[in-house]
């Protein structure tokens, strides 16, 4: 059955990516102008304007011609594996994805387990307690985390950072995800461990108002669910307190923070972009703004054609979970 479900669920992705992929393209190409009097623009300022260069250009990507011919031939290529190349770069989009798109992932995933870790137990803790004093400190802690601006917590933990470290007589650059040693080399072991030294900071950063938001969704549903009789039948029948909590309605109260995994992985790669600007990450977010800046057209429709591909997934992952979690959820019930 669930093999079935996920297999009846790809099929209806490869429509809906179509027509995502369709109102990417389209909308991309909306505002006045092109890259071409971009190019032409820069060429100016440089003092000469090479019109064989722009004409080879406009060929090549066969810029001179509608934008549904444009996107037919962009799908052309992006069936065969090839999302063409950047305009501004004149890399292929897949190599540039390729270096970007794993380290955003991985700040994602590890965001969302560390919201998951501090968020559950503490909302619950903060439901059982309510209004007491460690309910209203959640509380204002939590308000104080969603009304604090990311960057504003970006630059506090780069300080912090450089601080800890020149006072255990090291050197620490916060900014980027990489030591200078690493920019530009493939991925390889000692890559990895040094992304792993880097990476707190931006997990750290954008965990904050995620964890805080959703200890108060967590708290509300928690509380609602205390309140049913299926609650007071099982304490009357004696069991165990954090027994009849984890059991049943955390459980039931779980469900919309489940099902909202499907737009959190999108969410937080296309949210944290004046963060990632702020700590010079080589991510994904920054890229996308440049491309959209420079009317880049297949590195712009790449990126969030990308994020729509995570969106689809998360979807699927979330009602997967919620299937597993909660057995009032079957696959194919109408």
């Amino acid at each position: 059955m669930l093999g079935r479900y996920i297999l009846k669920r790809a099929l209806l992705a490869v429509p809906t990516l179509l027509l995502i992929s369709f109102s990417i393209f389209m909308f991309i190409q909306l505002p006045p102008g092109s890259y071409v009097e971009v190019k032409i623009e820069q060429m100016k300022k440089e003092g000469t304007v090479d019109m064989s260069e722009v004409n080879q250009l406009i060929s090549r990507y066969k810029l001179d011609q509608p934008a549904h011919v444009q996107y037919v031939f962009w799908m052309g290529g992006l069936l065969r594996g090839d999302m063409g190349e950047s305009f501004v770069d004149g890399r292929d989009v897949v190599d540039i994805l390729a270096e970007r798109l794993p380290p955003t992932v991985a700040i994602s995933v590890i965001t969302i387990c560390l919201t998951w870790a501090i968020a559950v137990p503490f909302g619950i803790f903060a439901a059982v307690k309510k209004n007491t004093v460690w309910d209203y400190l959640l509380t204002f802690i939590g308000l104080a985390a969603m009304a604090t601006p990311g960057f504003v917590l970006a630059l506090v933990f780069q300080m912090a950072a450089v601080g800890w470290a020149e006072s255990h007589g090291a050197t620490f650059d916060p900014s980027g995800l990489f030591s200078r040693e690493y920019l530009g080399e493939p991925w390889s072991f000692g890559k990895v461990i040094d992304m792993a030294k880097h990476i707190w900071i931006p997990v750290a950063i954008l965990g904050v108002a995620g964890t805080a938001g959703m200890i108060r969704i967590l708290r509300a549903n928690v509380i609602d669910e205390l309140r049913k009789q299926y609650v007071l039948c099982a304490r009357a029948r004696g069991l165990h307190p954090v027994l009849v909590i984890l059991r049943y309605p955390v459980r039931v109260a779980i469900n919309p923070m489940i099902s909202n995994i499907g737009l959190v992985l999108p969410q937080i790669i296309s949210g944290s972009l004046i963060i990632e600007k702020v700590l010079n990450l080589e991510t994904v977010g920054p890229k996308l703004l440049m491309s959209l800046q420079n009317q880049d057209t297949y590195m712009a429709a790449g990126i969030v054609l990308m994020q729509c591909v995570l969106a689809i997934v998360g979807i699927l992952v979330s009602d997967v979970l919620l299937s597993m979690i909660d057995p009032r959820i079957k696959f194919g019930a109408k």
